[in-house]
């Protein structure tokens, strides 16, 4: 065993008195580190809504940016103006707001409970697999008279493994109050529609 490691010691030298760091110029590593800025720089600046600031060739550059370094940012953000839709049960004292949401919550153990997420997409399966005697309910004033206005519920059953929506569930369509009339308004949302659901579970 011994002369079998002594071996190994011998063709794998544990250390070496040869350099194992390479010399770069430091010309090179700020040359490159430029050069890749400069890359970065127009392919922002063509992703980005028109602005004040041009940069020489950009609109030659544009086509080859978009074929080369498309960026898809819709796909990581979502319009502030796109419609919510919240889930409301009937109970004894009036309509309850269920929704789970904000995932950071305190309630949902900062974002460690997934329940708020499965959420979402039981309210989307609720509304998508409503039958189609279900008919949203335009809405024009306030949310408890949006509640109130909404057409006879239909029944339906919720598929959802485990169900936070059971019973008298109304989906009402949110909008963000507009900008110019938030000190008109003390509510952050504004119902759109509504739709009345006796679910199943």
């Amino acid at each position: 065993m011994k002369s079998l490691l002594n071996d190994w010691r011998e063709r794998l030298p544990v250390r070496t008195d040869q350099q194992l760091a390479v010399d770069v110029p430091r010309r090179l590593v700020w040359t490159v580190s430029v050069m890749w800025a400069i890359v970065a720089l127009y392919v922002a600046q063509v992703h980005v809504p028109r602005n004040v600031v041009t940069l020489p060739g950009q609109h030659t550059v544009a086509p080859l940016a978009n074929s080369v370094a498309a960026q898809g940012w819709a796909f990581f953000t979502k319009s502030p103006r796109d419609a919510a839709l919240i889930p409301y049960t009937e109970r004894a004292g009036g309509w309850r707001n269920e929704l789970l949401a904000p995932h950071s919550e305190p309630q949902n153990a900062f974002g460690l409970d997934r329940r708020s997420r499965s959420q979402g997409i039981e309210i989307a399966m609720l509304s998508l697999e409503a039958p189609k005697e279900a008919k949203w309910k335009e809405c024009s004033s306030d949310l408890p008279a949006c509640l109130a206005s909404a057409n006879p519920p239909v029944a339906t059953t919720n598929r959802s493994p485990e169900p936070s929506l059971c019973g008298r569930v109304a989906l009402v369509q949110e909008e963000p109050v507009p900008f110019a009339w938030r000190d008109l308004k003390a509510e952050k949302l504004m119902p759109k529609s509504v739709l009345a659901l006796e679910v199943t579970c």
